[in-house]
């Protein structure tokens, strides 16, 4: 009888622990994401040329007015063209359009060869001065102009740029606190020819940035096997949608 009392004290204990844990599961869900979609397009498909901000992110837009172009950081678009090109194609994602079945994402240009130490042409997103937030993840894509570039070798200057053996494409997403210390990095390869792969990231796939912890601002940089004294040969692109966020854990 002792037993059988001492039993049914512990399946009522596991089974209030068990209510616990469901209940904390199921609290309310303190997240947010940007999707892109409160963004007016124009005609041409994009907006290239001014920072883009929702939900409380700012991301960067650096543009030469002199030249008319994004020289470094994000545009928004809505364009899918996967046949075009080059970099007049530059703001299509070769996909049917924004991550599930969205119409709006982003597209970021890492300029490698005007990124300086002081970070004036660095591409990025962040929240507002000593604002910071938990990292949760993010949808990437690559643009068209990457992939017929290192999957055809077709990019509209010297068709050189098919990946072989052992060539490889990541993007990497630092992430800054508020006092500007690196909390740390995450990469994703958006192209990996290594060991024998031939992938290409044509989908939308999730990215996992819970590893920056709590950020004021995560820089996007890019890398690429075929790179020479100039930087990378690899049009440095990459499209975004869906960026996920949470408020800091509270200290109990």
């Amino acid at each position: 009888m002792k037993n059988f009392k001492l039993l049914w004290l512990l399946a009522a204990a596991c089974s209030l622990t068990f209510a616990s844990c469901n209940k904390d599961n199921d609290g309310p869900d303190t997240s947010t994401t940007v999707t892109f979609e409160s963004a007016t397009l124009p005609d041409a498909g994009y907006i290239n040329n001014t920072s883009y901000t929702e939900q409380g992110v700012t991301f960067n837009n650096v543009y030469d007015v002199q030249g008319q172009y994004m020289s470094a950081g994000f545009a928004v678009s809505k364009l899918h063209d996967k046949n075009t090109v080059g970099s007049d194609n530059q703001y299509s994602v070769y996909n049917d359009g924004g991550a599930g079945g969205s119409t709006n994402f982003a597209v970021c240009y890492f300029a490698e060869y005007l990124t300086n130490t002081s970070g004036v042409n660095d591409a990025y997103f962040a929240f507002g001065a000593g604002i910071e937030k938990k990292m949760l993840s993010v949808m990437v894509c690559n643009s068209t102009y990457v992939t017929l570039a290192v999957r055809d070798g077709k990019d509209g200057y010297m068709d050189q740029t098919q990946f072989g053996a052992d060539d490889w494409l990541k993007v990497t997403f630092t992430g800054y606190n508020a006092s500007g210390v690196k909390t740390n990095v995450v990469d994703y390869y958006l192209a990996d020819y290594r060991n024998g792969k031939s992938f290409v990231c044509t989908s939308w796939t999730n990215v996992d940035l819970s590893a920056l912890g709590i950020v004021n601002k995560v820089v996007v940089s890019m890398s690429s096997s075929d790179s020479g004294d100039w930087g990378m040969n690899t049009p440095s692109y990459v499209c975004i949608d869906n960026l996920k966020f949470d408020l800091p854990d509270v200290a109990q």
